[in-house]
């Protein structure tokens, strides 16, 4: 770590759009926040488009724009490559203006380009290893190659960068497996602020303004519907759920196109049990979170961290999730974990939740627990440095 009362110069890189209602967005926003607040002198270079506009506490360098080309969506594309290539350009000067001590490059677009144009240290910081998360964006026949060539990529990065930062357990343990015996990969938990407890009298305001029966009993699914997320098992597991249940109904909040969701419940017979709602600010989550009794997470693949699963915890919400879902994170008396990948498994996992109040209660408690003590501004920014000061050793 840097000396006392000389804060590190850091450059977060990140290839996306900032700020929008994503997980990995609120993820790396909350990483600077945290940085800035044990005394880091961290700043942030990122796309120039904007979900919502905001002030930080820390600096946002943008690139300039190709009015062309939209990059609110995640996941890859060939028109993002020339954002790629003109934040390449970008960033080399940046660099050289800033003189980071170390560059803090997440997701894979960014990690590429900082191993290529910066000369300080570049911590490679995984939110998700490509062999998982490429494929999910493919046709099925070509999903193995599409596997086998983001292992390559997740590998060729995991070697070059002179350190690695993993966004969960799982990951650490993949990329760890890929690199070389040089390369230090580390777990660095996301900091999360705990929120304020759901009271009765948001509860029931929350559910009046979204037009939900007082006394149903409601699964909320919070993010993007990217083919991923799992919506598909989430659906089934629901439908099963409904034929049990004439109370079950489901609350989707989402910035994402719901057309495809909505021709879906009806094919399924869901249609009047589904809700609709959006994510647009803290106000809206605030509320989609207070009117439901089970946060659900069903991502199969394996990937990175569900950052809304962190979320739905902080907030005091029962969460029921998939295995992958859970990422190798301590949550086994926080979430209802599903016992395999199947839609059956998760609607038992949900209905645990729904129908043993005391499980849900005991959920919260540690749920809320969890975030205190292994997301805090200090877990964080201890793993960080310790990763940090591997990759400054090793440059040296």
């Amino acid at each position: 770590m840097s000396a006392p009362g000389s804060p590190l110069r850091v450059l977060h890189v990140a290839a996306l759009a900032f700020p929008t209602h994503q997980g990995t967005q609120a993820s790396i926003a909350h990483m600077l926040e945290a940085s800035r607040r044990v005394g880091h002198a961290a700043e942030l270079f990122s796309y120039a488009a904007q979900g919502y506009v905001r002030n930080f506490a820390f600096p946002v360098h943008r690139t300039g724009k190709l009015p062309w080309v939209s990059s609110l969506r995640s996941g890859p594309s060939l028109a993002k490559l020339g954002l790629d290539l003109r934040m390449g350009v970008e960033l080399r000067a940046l660099c050289g203006r800033l003189q980071p001590q170390v560059v803090v490059a997440h997701h894979v677009e960014a990690a590429s380009l900082a191993l290529t144009v910066c000369s300080c240290p570049v911590v490679f910081f995984a939110h998700a290893d490509l062999e998982g998360e490429l494929p999910v964006y493919g046709p099925q026949l070509l999903r193995p190659v599409l596997a086998a060539a983001g292992r390559a990529l997740d590998q060729q990065l995991t070697v070059r960068a002179d350190a690695v930062a993993a966004i969960s357990p799982d990951l650490q343990q993949r990329l760890a497996a890929l690199g070389s015996q040089t390369t230090q990969v580390d777990y660095v938990p996301t900091p999360w602020p705990a929120r304020e407890p759901i009271t009765a009298a948001l509860r029931a305001q929350s559910r009046e303004q979204l037009r939900l029966p007082p006394r149903a009993k409601v699964l909320l699914y919070a993010g993007n519907l990217d083919a991923y997320q799992g919506i598909d098992v989430l659906l089934a597991a629901v439908r099963m759920g409904a034929e049990r249940s004439a109370e079950l109904h489901w609350l989707v909040a989402t910035q994402s196109d719901t057309s495809a969701l909505r021709a879906d419940a009806l094919r399924a017979g869901l249609a009047a049990r589904l809700h609709i709602s959006d994510l647009h600010g803290e106000q809206a989550r605030a509320r989609v979170h207070a009117a439901a009794d089970v946060a659900v997470v069903p991502r199969r693949s394996p990937g990175g961290l569900p950052i809304k699963l962190l979320e739905a915890l902080s907030r005091g919400v029962p969460c029921a999730a998939m295995p992958h879902a859970c990422a190798g994170l301590p949550l086994a008396h926080a979430v209802s974990v599903a016992h395999d990948e199947s839609a059956e498994a998760l609607r038992a996992a949900m209905e645990r939740l729904l129908h043993d109040s005391a499980h849900a209660e005991r959920s919260v408690t540690a749920g809320r627990k969890y975030i205190a003590h292994e997301h805090n501004d200090e877990r964080f920014a201890q793993a960080l440095g310790r990763i940090i000061d591997h990759a400054r050793a090793r440059r040296r």
